[in-house]
C-alpha cells in the first residue's frame, strides 16, 4: 500500500519568480534599447535637448513615441506588482502563513527582480499579522487542534472518545460525525452533436460558413472530451460518520459505506482526505474535520503502535512536534 501527504499549495510564489525573473529583464533591456536608439538619433543630427527651443526631428519622434510607452509599461508593471504585492501580503499574514510561505528561492528571485513587490509584500504581511484570522481560517486551526489532541491521546495508549450521531443508526460506536466536502474522481460517457452547414451564396461566403462549422463541432468535440476525462465529480457538503470499521457519507439523502479495510491508499491533500480503492472510485473528504479522520482511520486500521510511523500522518505528527501558532496555511 502506498501512503503520500502533499503540502498546500503555493504555486503563485513560483509563478511570481517566473514572471519577474522574465518581465524585469525585458522590459529594463527594452527601456535601454529604446533611450540608447533615441540619443543616437538625436546625436545623429546635432539636436541637444538642453538647448532653449530645441524640437525633436520628426525621423526620431517615432523612437521617442516607442520610448515612452515602454516607460508607461514599467511605471504599470511596478504599481501592478506593488499593489499585487501588498494585497497578497496583508491575506497570507492574516491567514498565518509562512512568510512567503517560506519558498526561500523564489522569495530570493523575486527580492532581486521586483524589489519593490516584495517591500509591499512584507508590509502587507506586517498589517496582515495584526488583523484576526479568518472564521474559515479558525475552523481549520481548531479542526487541526482536535487531530493534535488525539493523535497524542492514541499515541500516549489511551483510547479515542465516541460522540452522539443523531438519527444515526449503527451497532458500532462513533467516532467522529461532521460535515465535510463531499468528491468523487472518476470519468463519465459524454455525448455531443456533430452538425453539419448547407450554405448558398458566394465563394467566399460558403466557404465561411464551412470552417464556422468545423470550428463549432471542434469546441464541441473538445469540451465533451474535457467533460468526460477522470475529474472530482460530485461535490457536496455531506455529513461523515466514522466508526471503527468504515466511514460513512450521507450523500443526496442516502449512506454510502466505505470499509477501511478494502482502503488501498490513503494520503492528505491540502486539509482533504483521499481514499483510493481497488474497486470503486475514489473518495475526497475535505474541511476541518479530515485530519481527524486520518488518524481515527490510522489507529482502527493499523494500531496505536502505527500512529508514529504512518507515513500519511507524517504532517499532523510533524504539527504536533512544531511550536503552537494560532492559525498554520
Amino acid at each position: 500500500m502506498s501512503f503520500a501527504s502533499s503540502p498546500p499549495s503555493s504555486r503563485h510564489w513560483t509563478f511570481t519568480a517566473v514572471a519577474t525573473g522574465l518581465v524585469s529583464p525585458a522590459l529594463v533591456w527594452a527601456a535601454e534599447r529604446s533611450y540608447r536608439s533615441w540619443d543616437g538619433c538625436l546625436r545623429a543630427r546635432g539636436v541637444r535637448l538642453s538647448d532653449p527651443g530645441a524640437e525633436i526631428p520628426d525621423a526620431c519622434r517615432d523612437i521617442n513615441g516607442l520610448l515612452a510607452l515602454v516607460m508607461l509599461a514599467a511605471v504599470v508593471y511596478v504599481a501592478a506588482t506593488a499593489i499585487t504585492g501588498l494585497s497578497v501580503g496583508a491575506v497570507e499574514g492574516r491567514r498565518r502563513r509562512g512568510f512567503g510561505r517560506r519558498r526561500w528561492v523564489t522569495v530570493t528571485v523575486v527580492g532581486i527582480t521586483a524589489p519593490w513587490a516584495l517591500v509591499t509584500y512584507a508590509a502587507g504581511y506586517g498589517i496582515g499579522r495584526l488583523l484576526p484570522p479568518p472564521a474559515v481560517d479558525r475552523a481549520w486551526a481548531e479542526g487541526r487542534d482536535a487531530a493534535l489532541r488525539i493523535l497524542g491521546l492514541l499515541t500516549a495508549g489511551g483510547q479515542p472518545s465516541t460522540v452522539l450521531a443523531p438519527g444515526f443508526l449503527t451497532d458500532e460506536p462513533v467516532h467522529l460525525d461532521a460535515r465535510l466536502h463531499y468528491a468523487r474522481h472518476y470519468g463519465a460517457t459524454v455525448t455531443y452533436t456533430q452538425t453539419s452547414a448547407a450554405a448558398v451564396g458566394s465563394a467566399g461566403f460558403v466557404a465561411g460558413a464551412m470552417v464556422a462549422n468545423a470550428i463549432g463541432n471542434s469546441s464541441a468535440k473538445s469540451r465533451a472530451e474535457r467533460l468526460a476525462r477522470p475529474q472530482w465529480r460530485e461535490h457536496q457538503l455531506a455529513r461523515v460518520v466514522l466508526t471503527p470499521t468504515r466511514t460513512w457519507c450521507g450523500v443526496s439523502g442516502r449512506w454510502l459505506s466505505f470499509d477501511h479495510a478494502a482502503v488501498m491508499e490513503y494520503h492528505l491533500d491540502n486539509y482533504g482526505a483521499v481514499l483510493t480503492f481497488a474497486d470503486s472510485e475514489p473518495l475526497r473528504v475535505n474541511g476541518p474535520a479530515a485530519w481527524a479522520h486520518a488518524v481515527l482511520f490510522g489507529y482502527f486500521r493499523f494500531g496505536a503502535h502505527a500512529l508514529a510511523t504512518l507515513p500519511f500522518l507524517e504532517p499532523i505528527r510533524a504539527a504536533l512536534s512544531a511550536p503552537p501558532s494560532p492559525v498554520d496555511g
